[in-house]
């Protein structure tokens, strides 16, 4: 599934800007509710673990 689909374009440049590292710290980028933080956060978390360079 598409990133936008789960996440406006708004809250991914939030996480692309934070670069968090922990499920806590994803939790604090604006528009990262408990649900989506629950539900894809591991995800996300793996992938810009990924693309950190």
């Amino acid at each position: 599934m598409p990133a936008y689909v789960i996440f406006p374009d708004a809250t991914i440049y939030g996480i692309v800007e934070a670069k968090p590292t922990s499920l806590e710290s994803l939790g604090q980028v604006s528009g990262v509710g408990l649900k989506k933080l629950e539900r894809y956060g591991d995800a996300v978390l793996e992938v810009l673990a990924a693309h950190r360079g």
